[in-house]
């Protein structure tokens, strides 16, 4: 990524300090500013990354090794949790060097995509109260 010097020269003091806003900050151990999403995880959006880091504060999730301990389900059934935002949790995982692929097909059962995960979440939380 470009030095924050040449930031500040070229677009302005103001958007290179919104680079350091912290985006993701479930625990100390899990937290990411824009840079750091684009740098180190590879993906910017931002937004999904906020929705996420709501969602894994409320799981208690504090540390890339609890998130690839909590099946994707976990995630996708809870409301506002989209595809970017599953994805940013991917990231993550890539990034602590995680296998992404043994995360998905948790218990060697999962074998739908994203859609149909979130299809069967929806179903099974309309027919039990979650508080999350």
């Amino acid at each position: 990524m470009l030095e924050r010097k040449i930031v500040e020269t070229v677009i302005g003091k103001t958007f290179a300090d919104t680079l350091d806003i912290v985006i993701i900050n479930a625990s100390p151990k899990l937290t990411f500013t824009k840079r750091m999403m684009v740098d180190d995880l590879g993906c910017a959006n931002f937004q999904a990354g906020t929705r996420l880091s709501k969602v894994l504060k409320k799981l208690g999730i504090e540390t890339p090794y609890e998130l690839s301990k909590t099946d994707p389900f976990s995630l996708a059934r809870v409301k506002g949790i989209g595809e970017a935002s599953i994805y940013v949790a991917m990231c993550i995982l890539d990034h602590a060097q995680y296998n992404v692929e043994e995360w998905w097909d948790w218990k060697g059962t999962n074998d739908v995509k994203f859609s149909g995960l979130k299809h069967r979440a929806i179903v099974k939380a309309s027919t039990k109260k979650h508080e999350l």
